[in-house]
């Protein structure tokens, strides 16, 4: 069963024991080493047939150590070495400039990752559809999420789906 969160429509499979804040103002703008990044909820810019997108805008005005976007607390969840999340989400930026995103699940403090990949070209004029897999390399029982960008700009995000992939196996 998935849930949906209010108007920014960050989608989370319950059943994987990840969950998103209750409240959307949970994600906040992660800007670390002098970085200056500007998230606020947008409806704009519209799909082509004319939907509100229900997105976040992020724009990163100066570069830093570190900056893009962080969901603090992804609930109670229990992550296992071996363990394969698929990501998905759509984007798209102001113009045909593309961003690396690099997502992570790690400890609460940012100290210790768990989880992280790296999607090379994101974005784009017009909205598309991105996936990847994170895999767990270390155990954790609480984590956050975050997506960071390497350069400044404006991209748009919504539609984030964070689900366990099925092995096979049988228990």
């Amino acid at each position: 069963m998935k849930c949906l969160l209010g108007f920014i429509m960050f989608a989370l499979a319950v059943e994987t024991g990840l969950a998103l804040p209750d409240n959307p103002a949970s994600w906040k703008a992660l800007a670390e080493g002098g970085a200056a990044v500007e998230l606020v909820p947008d409806s704009q810019p519209p799909r082509p047939e004319g939907r509100d997108t229900n997105s976040l805008r992020l724009t990163v005005k100066q570069t830093g150590r570190r900056f893009g976007i962080v969901c603090p607390d992804m609930g109670k969840m229990k992550l296992e070495p071996g363990q394969c999340y698929d990501l998905s989400f759509n984007a798209r930026t102001d113009t045909r400039k593309t961003f690396a995103l690099t997502v992570s699940l790690e400890s609460l403090d940012g100290k210790k990752v768990f989880a992280r990949t790296t999607l090379p070209e994101v974005g784009g004029a017009e909205w598309a559809h991105f996936s990847v897999a994170l895999q767990v390399r270390r155990p954790a029982a609480k984590c956050r999420m975050v997506i960071a960008l390497a350069d400044t700009g404006t991209l748009w995000l919504n539609d984030f789906s964070v689900v366990l992939r099925e092995t096979g196996e049988s228990h």
